[in-house]
């Protein structure tokens, strides 16, 4: 037996800290920190890095993430001020400075924003630094009025002692519980579920307001004295390099425009790598192309006067390089033998003695993350500091890839995060803060924001890979199945071996093989749902057929193949895979019998999907359900009517937001199964902006039902985890509509139509 190439060890080692036992570095200064947006900024007492307890008693949590409308600025509110019994009304919240982070040796334990994992990483982390500041506190209180620490309560941002009625606030105590030494990590006693009065709530996502009333501001809006505004243009072609420009035509134009030229180059990861591990196990490298910059008055000016530029480019070797050949050389590909990077049981034997055998072929286009806010970036380069504002999803290395373009020490560097009006990935590759240093470089002393147009931030961006899937399964004589092959061939990407070797199945035998197509030009970029986005609908299209091979009803066909009694013995970590088969079931039951699932009206079909987002034995996900229903009509288009979301994703922090997490999840998946493409031809991407590249409207979307199951367990990611099983389930319930078997996206409504008639 073989093992998928994903580094299991590793990948524990890097999430190691989540849950083991950390004592915080305390910092007792005075600290003054950025206004937070709608809310005065006072003097106040920093304590382990994770608040500051201002002078009027009201309290700043510090958010190592990025706000990407995820709702952590929420759900970490409740998870510290539930352990330290603070008045919600009194709350703020501050992003995380990546220099502070590097300099105490990583207080926050998880600060990337990706894999929906804020929540999982930070639950445990967050809350005991809380109860470790709430001890503090008391301790303090306890010295201030000569009681014992077990007669003192914590309540709405005081520390009260019932039996003499004295009180003292957070405030007043701060400055001396910031000189204690914190307790151990394990000396704490975290609150009981029982006794939760935040977590599991749907308290208002306190940006929501901001929002509504336009008030909230994101990177786009910042606006400095003296600023200067930046529009730029990469190579049309992955890989150009710049050859010359011609400015004559800015003489004159408003503005005073400056042209500056951004090399390109290699920029660093788009993920975390773990200490002494192989970066290309876990990440993808981020390079750029050279651009031109224009720096004008206004980003209006600095755009015009772009435009007039005539620059010339040598377009490389990828100046005929077409998606559809890719895909085409993907396909011959898997025809042949790729590298094994699973194998379990006797694959040969499964087809030779099999009743039945099927197989079929799957394609996944290049997919744009599109997030909302076109990539910006503000700098202000000094000579000795230099300040950067930025949405960067990773803004560790954002942080030291600008200490590295200025040649100064950490210190001197303040990276400041904004909130961003959505990410799904994109914001993880850091060239567009690369760029705006670069530029800034160029204009010391200058604050400088760069803005990239829609046109460029979809002609330039990272791409989910396009991916050719083929399939094969052997049935037996009882029409289940006992061998299962695929055979995955992507264009560049970071490993995604998973996406091929771990279904949700565990078969009798199984050979999966993987291979990445390295020269293909085209960037790679995570995007919501990973490869599970990517690959989970192959899978499931490919089981639903077996289903219908064998002539049974799909869930019965699910159930049978989740029978923790099918799982081989001598399977590595077998205690893993029937947990989770066990879960996978009961989570299964849950949405079947709150479905309904039964009969159904003609022409109408519905699709079931149960997974969780699993990359290796032992990863703690969701596991979930997606039932979709749809209706084909007499002209072949398919009416989406309903989406159903049944899920355990552990502790629910904020029940509202899960749900709108989930809702965001479904048009995601709706935006991607039915709309989203990218085409190259000629080395150029051929979408440019949302005519082209559309989005699902508020109009299109679907009643989106959402079923969260009860229970203890930590809690899991939900911020991607509903992409991946709504496609699933779509594909297969289009089939059973009585419409043709979907082998590749996006759906179109011609190819319905041709195959309905």
């Amino acid at each position: 037996m073989t093992n998928s190439s994903l580094a299991r060890r590793a990948f524990l080692k890097g999430f190691g800290a989540v849950s083991a036992g950390i004592i915080f570095p305390v910092a007792a200064h005075g600290v003054t920190l950025a206004k937070p947006q709608g809310r005065p900024a006072t003097r106040g007492t920093e304590i382990l890095s994770w608040i500051v307890i201002h002078e009027d008693n009201a309290v700043t949590v510090v958010v190592p993430q990025t706000e990407i409308g995820q709702g952590v600025t929420t759900t970490l509110r409740q998870m510290v001020g539930e352990e330290l019994d603070l008045d919600w009304a009194t709350m703020r919240t501050a992003f995380y400075d990546p220099n502070v982070n590097k300099t105490r040796g990583n207080p926050y334990v998880w600060t990337a924003t990706l894999g929906s994992s804020s929540a999982h990483s930070l639950f445990k982390p967050s809350r005991i630094a809380a109860a470790q500041i709430r001890a503090m506190l008391i301790a303090a209180a306890a010295a201030r009025l000569r009681v014992a620490a077990d007669e003192l309560t914590c309540a709405n941002n005081v520390v009260r002692h019932e039996k003499s009625g004295r009180q003292l606030s957070y405030a007043a105590l701060a400055p001396a519980a910031a000189k204690l030494t914190p307790p151990a990590a394990d000396a704490v006693t975290l609150k009981a579920p029982d006794a939760w009065t935040r977590i599991g709530k749907p308290l208002p996502q306190v940006d929501t307001p901001l929002m509504t009333r336009g008030a909230l501001r994101y990177g786009i809006d910042l606006e400095l004295p003296g600023m200067r505004f930046a529009a730029i243009r990469q190579s049309p072609v992955f890989g150009g390099k710049l050859v010359g420009i011609d400015a004559a035509k800015l003489k004159g134009l408003p503005g005073a425009p400056r042209v500056v030229t951004v090399k390109g180059g290699f920029v660093g990861y788009n993920s975390p790598v773990p200490e002494g591990e192989d970066p290309a196990i876990w990440t993808a490298e981020v390079h750029m192309d050279d651009a031109v910059a224009v720096v004008a008055d206004s980003w209006w000016q600095a755009k015009t006067a772009l435009e007039a530029l005539a620059i010339t480019w040598d377009e490389g070797p990828h100046a005929k390089f077409s998606s559809g050949a890719l895909a085409r050389k993907l396909s011959q590909k898997v025809q042949g033998e790729l590298p094994t990077v699973l194998a379990v049981g006797d694959i040969d034997a499964a087809f030779r003695e099999a009743a039945k055998t099927h197989s079929a072929e799957y394609t996944y286009p290049y997919l744009d993350p599109a997030p909302l806010e076109p990539l910006n970036c503000t700098v202000l380069v000094k000579r000795d500091a230099v300040q950067v504002w930025a949405g960067t999803q990773f803004a560790d290395d954002a942080h030291e890839l600008t200490c590295k373009l200025v040649n100064l020490p950490p210190e001197k560097v303040h990276l400041h995060l904004v909130p961003c009006g959505g990410g799904f990935g994109r914001r993880l590759q850091n060239d567009f803060v690369h760029q705006a240093v670069q530029i800034g470089r160029a204009m010391p002393g200058v604050p400088v924001k760069l803005l990239w147009t829609r046109e460029e931030c979809i002609q330039r961006s990272a791409y989910a890979p396009l991916s050719v899937m083929k399939l094969a399964a052997a049935l037996d004589a009882r029409g289940m199945i006992s061998g299962w092959r695929s055979k995955l061939a992507t264009a560049k990407s970071a490993e995604q071996s998973y996406g091929s070797a771990r279904f949700q199945f565990e078969f009798p035998a199984i050979l999966a093989q993987y291979h990445r197509d390295e020269e293909a030009p085209l960037q790679f970029g995570w995007m919501r749902g990973v490869g599970q986005t990517q690959y989970l609908w192959m899978n499931y299209a490919f089981f639903d057929e077996l289903a219908g091979l064998a002539g049974r009803d799909r869930v019965a066909f699910i159930r049978a193949h989740l029978d923790p009694e099918r799982i081989p013995a001598a399977l590595e970590k077998r205690d893993a895979a029937v947990a989770r088969a066990q879960t996978l079931r009961r989570v299964l039951d849950a949405a079947v019998a709150k479905a309904a699932w039964g009969a159904k009206a003609p022409r109408s079909g519905r699709g079931i999907v149960v997974s969780d987002t699993s990359y290796y034995a032992g990863y703690e996900s969701a596991s979930k359900v997606g039932i979709v229903d749809v209706t084909l009509r007499e002209d072949g288009t398919v009416s989406v009517d309903k989406v159903a979301i049944t899920i355990d994703c552990g502790v629910v922090i904020n029940p509202d937001i899960v749900r709108r997490q989930l809702e965001g999840c479904v048009s995601y998946a709706l935006t991607n199964a039915f709309l989203s493409e990218i085409t190259v031809e000629n080395g150029r991407v051929q979408q440019s902006n949302f005519h082209d590249y559309p989005i699902l409207k508020m109009a299109q979307v679907p009643k989106i039902e959402v079923n969260l199951l009860p229970s203890e367990d930590l809690p899991t990611g939900v911020g991607e985890d509903a992409v991946p099983i709504t496609i699933a389930a779509l594909v297969n319930a289009i089939a059973d509509a009585g419409g043709p078997r979907i082998r590749s996206l996006p759906i179109r409504a011609p190819t319905l139509r041709q195959a309905s008639a």
